[in-house]
């Protein structure tokens, strides 16, 4: 059976319908846009500084500290948007020949383990934060706080897990062709 492939570009899919949903689907959305935006500058920041290293044996001094810590909050950004899409990547091997009411069960169970995971994530995300605070720990080159890398790391694993419980308690966003 044909299944329909959510299109991340597709501006016709409004998403959820209802105000809760919504309000999940827009700040998905607004993170996600984030998490682009951070990305895009950590490229330009890599960018330059291979550059510079290479013309003007110059390098950006912390890059690699910039680069991991911005890279971890934009993955932690955009992963709601792709729970609200259904745009994870699904190994189907063992579920293939499954009916389709079987599998919209296991998504949901899924979500449910996403959603209790995020938690766990943002939860000890948030405690390592004042953690690394309250001990000064300090990254190893540019020396700046620790804290605020975990610190940006919660507010997108719990928007993870409140999308996954959303997914879970609404099912799948987009549903199997003729199933509707």
């Amino acid at each position: 059976m044909a299944e329909l492939v959510p299109q991340l570009d597709d501006q016709r899919d409004p998403g959820p319908r209802d105000a809760f949903g919504h309000f999940l689907f827009v700040w998905s959305q607004l993170s996600a846009v984030g998490g682009a935006l951070v990305l895009l500058g950590l490229c330009g920041l890599s960018v330059y500084s291979v550059l510079g290293r290479w013309l003007f044996d110059s390098p950006v001094f912390g890059d690699v500290e910039l680069v991991q810590m911005g890279c971890a909050l934009a993955i932690a950004a955009c992963l709601p948007y792709a729970q609200m899409k259904n745009a994870h990547v699904i190994v189907d091997f063992f579920t293939h020949g499954a009916s389709p009411a079987l599998r919209r069960v296991l998504d949901r169970i899924a979500a449910l383990v996403l959603a209790f995971a995020s938690a766990v994530i943002a939860w000890r995300s948030f405690v390592g934060a004042w953690e690394a605070s309250q001990s000064g720990e300090t990254g190893m080159i540019l020396g700046w706080p620790l804290w605020w890398s975990y610190l940006t790391l919660g507010p997108g694993f719990l928007l993870l897990a409140l999308t996954a419980l959303y997914t879970a308690w609404k099912g799948s966003i987009h549903t199997e062709v003729g199933e509707e």
